[in-house]
């Protein structure tokens, strides 16, 4: 089946008789019967019925028109989204991005997204990635960063790479100079951890009920500085270590890993498939996957870039 097949279909349709209708398309008569008759054939029934007057559908003429109205509107989007992806990048794009990652990212991507593409303008958005995914679904967030996510439709998406969940704890901690950790005696602390609406909660509880073991968890926080000032006062907690890499380096917290299991998730861009602004949100999602895959590269962001 061809599109040209389809245009003569429409073509019938809209003009009422064949002769119309080639002349519309710019077709001998004879040369727009026999592309009628290839559809017919192929779809193995009769869509014209030839009167006097004209020429009207058949009911099976009717329901194929549909479809092919269809089909040229999508040929249509394809055509007027290739046409402005080759246009300069420029309008707003809206990004969200989760609070263990904000921070980091944020200084990385405004003066790079200036520099590259100075017509292209962001929104950004730190939240929970709960909140995150769901701003993402409604059409609220052209794109944004998001952990372990299922397929969802109108959405595209890239791992970006795998991040190690760690036991963090003061200095003085008793299990401070420990290099690792069992999540058997991670149950045996009083922790702090976010809420189940954040990724990290609903991945360290899966985990768990996996492997059978029972967290004690003294207080539920949706706040990162306040995570970490619960753990310079003693409260561990179960975090990725990206936006507290100076705080370990500077011996403000210690960052023990937890093994059997190891905790760890796939770090995901997940894009909306219907960006108002494709191009703008193409050079957006590339600069972000550039500057993350960069800092994880050259050691500033502990993990694993996913090939």
């Amino acid at each position: 089946m061809e599109l040209k097949q389809l245009k003569t279909l429409i073509a019938i349709a809209e003009a009422g008789s064949l002769s119309s209708a080639a002349v519309r398309l710019k077709l001998t008569q004879p040369a727009l019967s026999a592309s009628l008759r290839r559809l017919e054939d192929e779809l193995g029934v009769s869509l014209v019925r030839r009167h006097p007057r004209g020429a009207t559908l058949t009911r099976e003429g009717r329901i194929v028109l549909q479809s092919a109205y269809e089909v040229m509107h999508e040929v249509s989007e394809i055509a007027s989204v290739t046409a402005a992806l080759q246009e300069t990048p420029v309008g707003r794009v809206r990004l969200g991005l989760p609070t263990t990652v904000a921070g980091g990212l944020i200084p990385e991507l405004l003066p790079a997204l200036r520099d590259r593409f100075p017509q292209v303008t962001i929104y950004l958005l730190e939240a929970m990635s709960g909140v995150l995914s769901e701003k993402l679904q409604l059409g609220h967030l052209d794109m944004a960063i998001l952990y372990d996510i299922e397929p969802m439709a109108g959405l595209r998406s890239q791992a970006l790479l795998k991040e190690r969940l760690s036991l963090l704890v003061p200095p003085g901690h008793r299990l401070a100079e420990r290099g690792r950790i069992r999540l058997t005696e991670v149950a045996d602390l009083e922790i702090a951890l976010p809420s189940s609406a954040h990724s990290i909660r609903r991945q360290i509880e899966t985990v768990c009920q996996i492997e059978g073991v029972q967290l004690s968890v003294a207080a539920d926080i949706d706040s990162l500085s306040g995570v970490i000032n619960l753990v310079r006062k003693g409260v561990p907690t179960i975090l990725p270590v990206y936006r507290v890499v100076e705080k370990i380096a500077a011996g403000e917290i210690v960052a023990i890993d937890i093994e059997r299991p190891r905790l760890e998730w796939t770090v995901h861009l997940a894009m909306r498939q219907d960006a108002n602004r494709p191009r703008a949100a193409l050079a957006v999602s590339e600069l972000v996957s550039e500057i993350c895959l960069r800092l994880v590269t050259e050691g500033h962001w502990p993990g694993e870039v996913v090939r």
